[in-house]
């Protein structure tokens, strides 16, 4: 075989490769002309190479993760059927006719490549795949192209995926190359009714494609997509105009092709058309500023992920076209990370940690594990695990999104936040991710490391100075922080998602002008009292700890192994509802009930390393798993199987607990031995609406969060009712005082509020 039918086939396979299709294109000339095979077994025989080296090329886009499988299944499978049946009608028809309209199409498909479409915004946009009847119509119709004149379809399916259907380019080609293997496998199966191959020349020219196609995947991941597209539309131009002059009555086509003068003025006739598109893409910049429409399109992927249960806020920053991503605080359970990574063709290739969270366990070893992404902090930061320091100013160029490191002390001393741009040579940010620094209605706080030897008055001051800073962003410039109202991370925090710096200058209390010692008085006093897991994760965090493994925690126990492992010093956390649990429960257990705040409460009452037996409600052990593993809470040995059953065999070891309607309350302080009462609201709540009165058999404030510290401040000699705001922190300090033996203990259903509605209001 000689050696430019051997380059050819290289140049098929990098063709491939890079750009998803135009090997077909070059296979039939490359086998008629330079090996002297015909036409009709050249188009059977393109098909095969073609093929086998759309296989071959899929393994380096499959590891990169650029591959939409379900699309290109289906594109593919609608494909096939219509090139089988273009390869049965193909061999019956005359072949110029055939490729004149194959150039046609392939000069139209240019032209959208090369000009390019808007691609949609990511706020409005989630989904690059495209509609199911819309995948069957344009599969079909490529695959008839295909069996009809032994092309892959790559230059029709490559547009359809990014021009129609919103993918990323470099997902596009690698989907591609799914869709053109099951075509032309197709299509060879309906010449081969008509036709014979030549596998002495089909393999090694197979071989060499397959080589050429191994070096274009992975040019394809070091090419811009935007060049790419464009490349690949003028690559597709330049071959659609040497097969429509091929098919030219033939002393036409001679001239044209066969001559130096006619090469020329093809060449020329290029050179004119360049110039045209060039010229009104120019041309339509101004039109689009007077249309109020931005000029240039925006590849910037942004969403947010959000825990109501923990207020907590993580976000991914993609570039659509480079298709790299970053994840910023992503809490341990992944999972929809990597589906939405894998959905918009975005590899995660890094993590960023805005500082060392106190209040969840973060995700960071977890996505490294599964992405291989670097771990990045703010540069005071020491862990560990390897991590990449991030300097004041850095920029990590993900493509035209560019994010920006910006230090911002205070919260804690190695805190960043990170400035999104999402075009490289915007003059302002699209917006920033705050961290702890910086909510929406307040500040963080600067007093949650004092356990670790930070003083709450010099991080203040260092907040103060890192508030200022922030303030001086543009007012435009979108505010989005870590974590939302409900968060123990601040105490007057918004449950709007985001704001922009110019709102937050105008409404937020903390970012009015002030001096440093009026910001160091406002933000160290009157904050909630933070969960006793906050110190543990905060330390935690810093290490390097197990991965998350929800299947080895979700274990069924039998009755007997729960009540050995509780009499062993085990926690028994039951997260079924207040109700359920107080008619009937486990001798010491601790209700934390599932539906709320469940992994925050159960940080308040439960010591960090304590081992825990689950008792859950319905099908819903592995959710209990999982949530107390977003604090941390990973000891838990399992889960009692069908609690209910338990009971009722074991009825020595079970409880219940009272309960008091408001009515009830009353009553009895109205009574001879009034009760004492318990309040562990935080002192906010108290202040802002008012308190049950004591009626002289005492009462007292304790938060719940510092309950288990100060469980000595509540008398033993006395019926004691607890309360709270609507209910479901009272039954959890209820079961707590019940474990330590307190007999007399009952909570007031409905808590302070329904108080409120059925008794006359008490006195503030």
């Amino acid at each position: 075989m000689s050696l430019p039918v051997v380059a050819g086939a290289v140049a098929i396979g990098v063709t491939l490769g890079l750009f998803g299709g135009g090997g077909s294109i070059l296979t039939v000339p490359l086998l008629v002309y330079l090996a002297g095979m015909p036409a009709k077994p050249a188009i059977a025989t393109s098909l095969f190479v073609v093929g086998v080296t759309s296989l071959a090329g899929l393994a380096g886009h499959a590891r990169a993760g650029r591959i939409r499988w379900r699309t290109g299944l289906i594109f593919g499978l609608a494909g096939m059927a219509g090139a089988y049946g273009g390869g049965l009608v193909g061999p019956h028809l005359p072949a110029p006719l055939l490729l004149a309209a194959f150039a046609l199409m392939m000069l139209a498909t240019a032209v959208a490549m090369i000009r390019g479409r808007r691609t949609p915004h990511p706020a409005r946009r989630r989904d690059g795949e495209l509609p199911l009847a819309h995948v069957l119509a344009e599969g079909a119709a490529v695959g008839l192209v295909t069996g009809l004149v032994g092309a892959g379809g790559g230059f029709l399916v490559v547009p359809a995926l990014v021009l129609l259907g919103g993918m990323p380019m470099p997902a596009a080609v690698a989907t591609s190359l799914v869709v053109i293997a099951l075509k032309s496998f197709a299509g060879l199966a309906g010449y081969l009714h008509a036709v014979a191959i030549d596998w002495p020349v089909a393999l090694p020219v197979t071989a060499a494609a397959v080589a050429g196609a191994v070096a274009g995947g992975r040019l394809a991941a070091r090419v811009r997509a935007e060049r790419l597209r464009r490349a690949f539309g003028w690559f597709v131009l330049a071959m659609g105009v040497f097969v429509l002059a091929g098919q030219a009555p033939p002393g036409l086509a001679a001239a044209l092709l066969g001559t130096g003068w006619g090469i020329a003025a093809l060449a020329a006739a290029l050179v004119v058309a360049a110039a045209a598109l060039l010229a009104a893409r120019r041309a339509a910049g101004p039109a689009a500023r007077r249309a109020g429409k931005p000029e240039r399109r925006s590849t910037m992927f942004f969403a947010r992920y959000y825990l109501d249960c923990l207020s907590q806020a993580s976000y991914m920053v993609g570039d659509r076209a480079t298709g790299r991503a970053v994840v910023v605080d992503p809490r341990r359970d992944i999972g929809e990370y990597l589906a939405d990574a894998e959905r918009h063709g975005l590899r995660i290739e890094g993590v960023i940690n805005t500082h060392f969270h106190a209040d969840f366990l973060a995700g960071h070893l977890e996505l490294a594990a599964a992405t291989g992404a670097w771990i990045g902090y703010g540069s005071r930061a020491e862990a560990e695990y390897p991590i990449r320091r991030l300097a004041d100013g850095e920029r990590i160029e993900l493509g035209d999104v560019v994010l920006e490191i910006m230090e911002t002390p205070g919260h804690t001393p190695e805190s960043i936040s990170i400035l999104v741009y999402e075009h490289a040579t915007d003059p302002a940010p699209y917006g920033v991710l705050t961290g702890d620094t910086l909510f929406v209605g307040d500040v963080g706080r600067p007093d949650l490391l004092a356990s670790l030897g930070y003083g709450a008055g010099e991080l203040a001051r260092m907040l103060h100075r890192s508030v200022r800073r922030l303030m001086e962003l543009p007012d435009g410039t979108r505010v989005y922080p870590a974590h939302g109202a409900g968060s123990a991370c601040g105490k007057n925090l918004s449950a709007e998602p985001w704001s922009t710096i110019g709102e937050q200058r105008r409404t937020n209390h903390a970012c009015a002008p002030m001096s440093e010692e009026e910001f160091v008085a406002l933000v160290t006093q009157g904050q909630p009292p933070a969960p006793g897991y906050f110190g543990y994760d905060a330390v935690l965090n810093r290490k390097r700890h197990g991965l998350l493994d929800v299947t080895a925690r979700a274990v069924p126990l039998t009755a007997e192994e729960v009540i050995a492992r509780r009499d062993g010093g085990a926690v028994v956390l039951d997260a079924r509802d207040p109700q359920s649990y107080a008619l009937a429960h486990l001798r010491g257990s601790i209700n934390v009930a599932l539906d709320g705040r469940f992994a925050e409460r159960a940080g308040m009452v439960v010591a960090p390393g304590a081992e825990i037996v689950v008792v859950a409600p319905q099908d819903r052990e592995s959710e209990v798993v999982t949530r107390l593993a977003r604090i941390g809470f990973d000891n838990v040995a399992g889960y009692l199987r069908e609690p209910e059953a338990a009971f009722l065999a074991m009825p020595g070891e079970v409880a219940r607990s009272r309960r008091m309607t408001a009515a009830e309350l009353r009553a009895a302080l109205e009574g001879e031995a009034p009760p004492f009462l318990l309040d562990v609201r935080n002192e906010g709540e108290a202040a802002a609406d008012g308190a049950i009165q004591d009626a002289g058999g005492g009462a007292a404030r304790i938060p719940l969060a510092e309950l288990p510290a100060r469980l000595g401040e509540v008398p033993a000699d006395r019926p004691v009712v607890v309360y709270c705001a609507s209910g479901g922190r009272s039954v959890t300090a209820m079961s707590l005082l019940e474990r330590e033996g307190r007999g007399d203990v009952a909570d007031l259903i409905g808590g302070y509020q329904a108080w409120k509605r059925t008794v006359a209001p008490a006195a503030a």
